[in-house]
């Protein structure tokens, strides 16, 4: 993704988002190192069975 921060983060959320409604069962987690820098450090995704134990994690 190119661009700012502001454009690349809600592109991804937007993805997420549009899986989502073909897979009900989407559990995504976008983190940042901090709300004021917002530098991208991770996300994670999954479906159906291990979405229980991320919700334990």
């Amino acid at each position: 993704m190119r661009g700012s921060f502001e454009y690349a983060y809600q592109l991804l959320r937007s993805y997420f988002a549009e899986v989502r409604l073909v897979h009900q069962d989407l559990v995504f987690d976008i983190q940042t190192t901090s709300c004021k820098n917002k530098i991208f450090t991770r996300c994670f995704w999954c479906f159906g069975p291990p979405k229980k134990t991320y919700k334990i994690l």
